[in-house]
């Protein structure tokens, strides 16, 4: 075994030691937390769910609470091709018929055991609940549902007796009515309705795909105000199964879920990645403010110090020590990705002849986060925050990042006069002919 290494076999993925304990920075904020795990039926036709599950054996392993909800269109869909029957709907979205409900449930009980089977076989205790109390959506829009079901109640007191006693619960998209009747349901209402029952900390879709921007980049984020005008503009590079995750993910978050995560579940350790990394490898949608700016305390000049250095050793940054950081302390500011500090920003005012001049400083963001844009959200946020002192320019130094200053955030090179006096002084001593950039705040 390397240094760097806790496996040899070349056809697996290397799993480094820095990784494990970038994990394990996330198991007590994480810890004795409801997740909700909803997976798209395709998926658990592929060889890669082994994997999937393994994954949720890991997070039980860690003390999270896991509730297991799947869908079941693919097999739903499969069967009925098989028997000659024509659907209404294969989601539990629109309408379903006798002959529906009855593929449905042939479909999803055959599922559900091979789930069940599956999971026995990694030693994970779990339960399939009948947890729904449901009724008929009736008609809509002119049409009766027939046997397409509407959730009513969650009864959180028995997933939360089974989660006490470290069994998974399993929600199949099937509910039964106070008649006794079987209803199809939507997988994805299940897993928000489920969730916000249980004020779960977060719902995971296990998808088919990601979601991707026009460019074909992936869309790390998604406010819930984003998420909503997604899923109403319908867009066709998106299929009705990620247009209702979208629809369900901005309803959970606007009841009071924090985060709502959307992965591409045919991609290697997806689940994983997404959850104990800062970046991520999916979509998130928020209703808090995930990535926000904030003063720095007191406390942040460890890590403050820490990640300058890399910028420090690079000639990118001037030296600072702890005692000239906590002194300025007020004029810095921290960006945090998922409560974890990734850059920083210092807005110094200095006041000559009655007019307010403004230095931005100490810009950096650490080098495992660059190329994602949070450098321009660190200097819009600098400017902000002079104009709210009433400076009417800001000035910048740097010796290697001019182009980005001038290229995307519109300063213009100038001479070194145009620093404060103070400012100027301090420039000339320091000997590191740096770049003098300007910028007039309107």
């Amino acid at each position: 075994m390397t240094a760097q290494t806790v496996n040899n076999d070349p056809a697996k993925p290397q799993q480094r030691f820095e990784d494990l304990r970038g994990i394990l920075r996330y198991v007590p904020q994480f810890r004795q937390r409801i997740f909700v795990i909803a997976f798209d039926g395709a998926l658990m036709t592929q060889p890669g769910f082994a994997s999937i599950l393994q994954d949720v054996a890991v997070l039980q392993s860690l003390n999270i609470e896991v509730v297991l909800v799947f869908g079941a269109r693919e097999q739903v869909r499969r069967l009925a091709e098989k028997r000659g029957i024509t659907l209404y709907n294969d989601d539990g979205m629109g309408r379903t018929d006798a002959a529906g409900i009855e593929i449905a449930v042939d479909a999803i009980m055959h599922q559900c055991s091979d789930l069940v089977a599956d999971l026995t076989a990694l030693e994970m205790p779990v339960a399939v609940s009948n947890a729904l109390a449901v009724h008929p959506a009736g008609v809509i829009h002119g049409v009766d549902q027939e046997f397409t079901g509407r959730i009513e109640r969650v009864d959180e007191e028995t997933l939360r007796a089974l989660l006490k006693a470290d069994i998974i619960p399993i929600l199949p998209p099937l509910g039964y009515d106070g008649k006794g009747t079987t209803l199809r349901l939507n997988s994805d209402a299940v897993a928000v309705e489920v969730a916000i029952a249980l004020q779960a900390a977060k719902v995971i879709f296990v998808a088919e795909s990601g979601i991707t921007a026009a460019d074909g980049t992936r869309l790390e984020q998604l406010s819930v105000a984003e998420a909503r005008e997604m899923h109403k503009r319908k867009d066709s590079k998106h299929d009705v199964s990620m247009l209702s995750k979208l629809r369900y993910a901005a309803l959970a978050c606007q009841e009071g879920v924090p985060r709502v995560h959307i992965v591409d579940g045919t991609q290697d350790e997806a689940l994983l990645a997404e959850l104990f990394s800062n970046e991520g490898v999916g979509t998130m949608i928020h209703a808090d403010d995930y990535q926000q700016i904030r003063k720095a305390r007191t406390s942040d000049v460890p890590a403050l110090l820490s990640m300058m250095q890399q910028s420090v050793d690079d000639a990118a940054l001037v030296p600072r020590t702890r005692d000239q950081i906590q002194s300025k302390i007020k004029d810095f500011f921290v960006l945090e990705l998922d409560g974890n500090p990734i850059g920083s920003v210092a807005v110094h005012a200095y006041e000559e002849d009655g007019r307010k001049i403004a230095e931005l400083a100490c810009l950096f963001v650490r080098r495992s986060h660059k190329n994602k844009n949070h450098g321009r959200k660190l200097v819009a946020f600098a400017e902000e925050q002079a104009r709210h002192r009433g400076c009417e320019v800001i000035v910048a130094l740097s010796t290697q990042a001019f182009r980005f200053f001038e290229e995307k955030m519109g300063y213009t090179v100038a001479e070194p006069d145009a620093l404060p006096l103070s400012r100027r002084e301090k420039y000339d001593k320091s000997g590191r002919n740096s770049k003098v950039l300007v910028k007039a705040l309107k």
